[in-house]
């Protein structure tokens, strides 16, 4: 998880009960962060983008710019120094954005410290900006798709720690809940460069069709040339190489012009950058759906209220061509009902409802009366991590502290002892230790191309596909665990060969006999890579397996037809099954170049990968 630096002064002057070190240190971890202590770190600023770095007092100056890519060793006079700065060093708590930043995190402490109890109410003013979203966008049928919401943040105070503070938000967000921009991206923008009264245009564009100021450049560019030139279009030119057009977000000029604000989403242009002197800013964010857009716009917007207390926040009117228009952003709470006694029989405090009541506002949520002991939990707009009641449970235990909940035995003793399943995993495991593997453990979501395309593998369509999937690389379940293990291989290139790897786990397929519409499978995997590997060495491995395992007697070992699922995966006449009566229990053989080479290896590779549920049934 990526580290952050947490200004001190920016915490402790936003939260009433000024805390020690140790004390801030102690609440934080508390809260469930995981702080590594405090640190002084080194500033230093681009001139170019105005971007703030800090690293700590061991590092070297940076070389460029993380924002805007300027290069410091060609062009020396663009960095500065700005001095140190005392922060709190932590990981980021990936479920928990709205506490990436100082004063998301003194709104969490306040609340936590009884400061401050209950929900903070954001008020929101009526539209005055509109924004005319092509109906290609915004269609979910649409190729194109890529939605967008909006807000504007007015009378904002602006100096190099709330800059820097927002940026690295912006840069944390994108991260955490744009998955690296392949989910979404966010662009914050001076309003006073442009005529928003004259509305804004968020509209495709071909790669050579306009020109424009990128962010840190003087000089024009077509979008074509920023994803081939420009450091940030270089490295998130993957995000649009299957378009034929790119999303824009465009404005007008004082002379009514159209002005480019963003290259969607690849990077803002220079002018519409934030600086000091701003006063009122525009904020959009897009993505893969409407959910995901609307939650990171309401977390980015109320930690930048919370960071500019003076500030004031204004809807944004989205007109679709074509279509209907709505307003943005909504911070309407999240209504879930909660019985306030389950926290006691999930957690085992002794705590009245009243008593949960309170726990729950002082994790900031808001409260309606219900019936039978229930209530209806407000729950703020910015907590994106709150899916279901067990959530609220742990709110209300962290809010009673942990550290309070005294141990206790369970009243009933029972023997335990290993479920079939866990005996099994373990004889495998066994197994294959003792012939020089290593256990690993991959993901058990994938995708598409690793799954079928890259290896070589023909799709049956019995795939689980997810619905919303967090990123591009993580589409479906698993139905076989060999890809894991070769890209496993493809990153430890710098370790010696022969490497020798395995993994027990679980994979699903589509079964309409079971309830969910899924069953799963446990299966093993095994591979081994280096300059002498071939079919003959898997196939002992394959045969040693079978018969450590008490599968000896009577099987079949034939060689794939063209018709099997793994036929394309192997060398042909290098890839076998062994099985009985027509069913497969293991498949087997020499990975063919294709394969090799689909997965970035430079050396031959065996692999075997067994059905365990012959040893269930």
């Amino acid at each position: 998880m990526p580290v952050i630096g947490i200004p001190v002064d920016m915490l402790n002057e936003r939260i009433e009960t000024k805390l020690e070190p140790d004390d801030m240190v102690v609440k934080l971890q508390q809260l469930g962060c995981d702080v590594e202590g405090y640190a002084t770190l080194q500033r230093f600023g681009c001139e170019t983008c105005g971007f703030l770095m800090e690293i700590t007092e061991t590092e070297n100056p940076p070389v460029t710019c993380t924002a805007c890519g300027e290069d410091f060793k060609e062009n020396p006079g663009q960095i500065s120094e700005r001095g140190t700065s005392e922060v709190i060093r932590m990981e980021l708590l990936a479920v928990r954005p709205d506490m990436f930043d100082p004063a998301g995190l003194a709104r969490t402490l306040r609340g936590y410290l009884g400061e401050f109890v209950g929900p903070v109410n954001y008020q929101l003013g009526k539209p005055t900006i509109t924004v005319t979203a092509e109906i290609g966008l915004m269609d979910q049928e649409s190729a194109n798709y890529r939605p967008i919401r909006c807000a504007v943040v007015r009378n904002v105070k602006l100096d190099d720690d709330r800059i820097k503070v927002l940026m690295k938000l912006q840069e944390n967000l994108h991260w955490a809940m744009g998955r690296d921009r392949k989910r979404a991206s966010i662009g914050v923008y001076d309003l006073a460069t442009f005529r928003p009264e004259k509305g804004l245009r968020y509209r495709l564009v071909g790669p050579e069709e306009i020109q424009f100021v990128p962010l840190g450049k003087k000089t024009e560019s077509t979008p074509k040339k920023v994803l081939e030139e420009h450091p940030k279009g270089v490295a998130y030119a993957h995000l649009l190489e299957t378009k034929e057009k790119y999303p824009l977000l465009a404005a007008a000029r004082a002379d009514g012009s159209e002005m480019v604000m963003a290259l969607i989403p690849i990077i803002n242009s220079e002018d519409t950058k934030v600086t000091q002197k701003s006063e009122d800013l525009f904020i959009d964010v897009t993505g893969l759906d409407d959910r995901l857009v609307d939650k990171i716009l309401n977390t980015i917007l109320t930690s930048i209220l919370e960071l500019c207390p003076e500030a004031s926040g204004e809807k944004v009117a989205i007109q679709v061509e074509g279509g209907e228009g709505f307003e943005s952003p909504d911070l309407s709470p999240q209504e879930v009902e909660f019985d306030t006694s389950l926290p006691a029989r999930r957690i085992g405090i002794e705590v009245d409802s009243d008593g949960v009541k309170l726990l729950l506002k002082k994790m900031g949520h808001g409260l309606a009366e219900g019936g039978n002991g229930k209530v209806t939990v407000q729950v703020p707009a910015y907590r994106n991590d709150i899916l279901h009641p067990v959530d609220l449970v742990e709110d209300v235990a962290i809010a009673y502290g942990y550290h309070n909940i005294v141990p206790s035995l369970v009243p009933t003793f029972t023997v335990g002892e290993e479920t079939p399943r866990s005996t099994v995993m373990n004889r495998v495991r066994q197994a294959l230790a003792g012939h020089g593997f290593l256990e690993v453990l991959t993901l058990i979501l994938s995708n598409e191309a690793d799954q079928f395309e890259k290896l070589g593998r023909k799709d049956g369509a019995e795939h689980v596909v997810l619905a919303h999937p967090i990123s591009q690389d993580q589409t479906l379940i698993r139905t076989s665990i060999l890809p894991g293990l070769l890209d496993t291989f493809s990153v430890n290139t710098d370790q010696p060969l022969p490497q020798r790897i395995f993994e027990v786990g679980r994979i699903s397929k589509l079964d309409s006999s079971e309830e969910v519409g899924a069953r799963e499978h446990l299966r093993v995997a095994a591979a081994i890579i280096g300059s002498r590997v071939d079919f003959a060495e898997i196939k002992a491995q394959a045969e040693s397996l079978i018969r450590e395992l008490g599968l000896s007697g009577d099987y079949d070992c034939q060689a794939l037809t063209t018709e099997h699922e793994y036929f394309g995966t192997f060398i042909p006449g290098r890839g076998a099954a062994i099985g009985k009566n027509g069913k497969d229990w293991l498949v087997f053989g020499e990975l063919s170049p294709q394969v090799l080479e689909n997965f970035g290896l430079g050396y031959p590779a065996a692999v075997l990968e067994m059905n365990l549920e012959v040893l269930l049934n």
